[in-house]
């Protein structure tokens, strides 16, 4: 079961503005700092924060940006 897990997470598609955040995730900066820097508030940054959680099935942001690295998604 777990291998299915695995293998749904291949299948994430991430939209061009949550590979932006991830990205800025990735560099160590805030949601106030990306926000800054994509010109959006910061909530909306960590509503996508929370989507690109639940998407790649992640419990924190370095979880996040470990399963984003491994999933080719950054």
């Amino acid at each position: 079961m777990v291998n299915q897990l695995g293998q749904q997470e291949d299948f994430v598609t991430l939209s061009e503005r949550e590979r932006e955040v991830m990205q800025c995730i990735a560099r160590g900066l805030s949601s106030k700092q990306c926000a800054v820097e994509l010109g959006i508030a910061p909530r909306t940054v960590e509503r996508h924060v929370e989507n690109l959680r639940n998407k790649l099935n992640a419990r924190n942001k370095p979880h996040l940006v470990a399963k984003a690295l491994s999933g080719g998604h950054i």
